[in-house]
Protein backbone atom coordinates (compact mmCIF):
# COMPACT_ATOMS: atom_id res chain seq x y z
CA UNK A 1 0.00 0.00 0.00
CA UNK A 2 0.86 3.39 -0.85
CA UNK A 3 0.86 6.17 1.79
CA UNK A 4 2.13 10.03 1.39
CA UNK A 5 2.21 13.34 3.21
CA UNK A 6 2.37 16.63 1.97
CA UNK A 7 5.77 18.50 1.99
CA UNK A 8 6.63 21.99 1.63
CA UNK A 9 10.10 21.81 0.97
CA UNK A 10 12.55 18.88 0.68
CA UNK A 11 16.02 19.25 1.59
CA UNK A 12 18.57 20.10 -1.19
CA UNK A 13 20.64 17.30 -1.69
CA UNK A 14 19.06 14.92 0.13
CA UNK A 15 19.23 10.78 -0.82
CA UNK A 16 17.36 8.31 0.13
CA UNK A 17 19.67 5.00 1.40
CA UNK A 18 19.66 2.61 -1.72
CA UNK A 19 18.11 0.34 0.17
CA UNK A 20 15.10 2.08 0.74
CA UNK A 21 14.72 3.90 -2.46
CA UNK A 22 11.98 1.39 -4.30
CA UNK A 23 10.09 2.28 -1.07
CA UNK A 24 10.23 6.10 -0.65
CA UNK A 25 10.11 8.91 -2.92
CA UNK A 26 9.92 12.70 -3.48
CA UNK A 27 7.03 13.86 -5.49
CA UNK A 28 8.08 17.40 -6.49
CA UNK A 29 4.98 17.95 -8.66
CA UNK A 30 2.72 16.88 -5.93
CA UNK A 31 4.64 18.77 -3.18
CA UNK A 32 4.52 15.11 -0.90
CA UNK A 33 6.49 12.39 0.31
CA UNK A 34 5.44 8.42 -0.07
CA UNK A 35 6.37 5.21 1.12
CA UNK A 36 5.21 1.83 0.34
CA UNK A 37 4.26 -0.61 2.96
CA UNK A 38 5.18 -0.99 6.44
CA UNK A 39 7.66 1.79 7.67
CA UNK A 40 9.61 0.23 10.37
CA UNK A 41 11.30 2.13 13.51
CA UNK A 42 14.03 1.37 12.14
CA UNK A 43 13.93 2.70 8.80
CA UNK A 44 11.72 5.89 10.53
CA UNK A 45 15.12 6.49 12.38
CA UNK A 46 17.39 6.42 9.87
CA UNK A 47 15.59 8.61 7.26
CA UNK A 48 15.15 11.03 9.97
CA UNK A 49 18.84 11.24 10.24
CA UNK A 50 19.49 12.28 6.92
CA UNK A 51 18.36 15.75 7.08
CA UNK A 52 18.07 18.54 10.47
CA UNK A 53 15.65 19.84 8.02
CA UNK A 54 12.21 20.46 10.49
CA UNK A 55 9.74 20.44 7.58
CA UNK A 56 11.33 17.23 6.16
CA UNK A 57 10.94 15.39 9.67
CA UNK A 58 7.46 16.63 10.80
CA UNK A 59 6.30 15.12 7.45
CA UNK A 60 8.24 12.20 7.89
CA UNK A 61 7.00 11.68 11.04
CA UNK A 62 3.53 11.81 10.29
CA UNK A 63 4.44 9.73 7.18
CA UNK A 64 5.68 7.13 9.66
CA UNK A 65 2.14 7.08 11.47
CA UNK A 66 0.25 6.22 8.47
CA UNK A 67 2.73 3.56 7.59
CA UNK A 68 2.34 1.99 10.96
CA UNK A 69 -1.20 0.35 11.68
CA UNK A 70 -2.54 0.54 14.86
CA UNK A 71 -3.76 -2.56 16.92
CA UNK A 72 -7.33 -2.63 17.77
CA UNK A 73 -7.84 -2.84 21.53
CA UNK A 74 -8.46 -5.98 22.82
CA UNK A 75 -9.83 -7.72 26.41
CA UNK A 76 -9.76 -5.42 29.85
CA UNK A 77 -9.44 -1.92 28.09
CA UNK A 78 -11.44 -2.68 24.93
CA UNK A 79 -14.83 -3.01 27.69
CA UNK A 80 -13.51 -0.34 29.58
CA UNK A 81 -13.43 1.69 26.22
CA UNK A 82 -16.94 0.68 25.60
CA UNK A 83 -17.89 1.24 28.83
CA UNK A 84 -16.76 5.11 28.36
CA UNK A 85 -18.56 5.53 24.57
CA UNK A 86 -14.87 5.43 23.21
CA UNK A 87 -15.60 2.72 20.73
Amino acid sequence: MEHFVPISRFPVGLEFPADLRMRIRHDPIRHRLVFIGFMSKTEFDRLCQLSDDWSYRRSLEELFRLCTPEEPPSGFFKKVRTVLGML
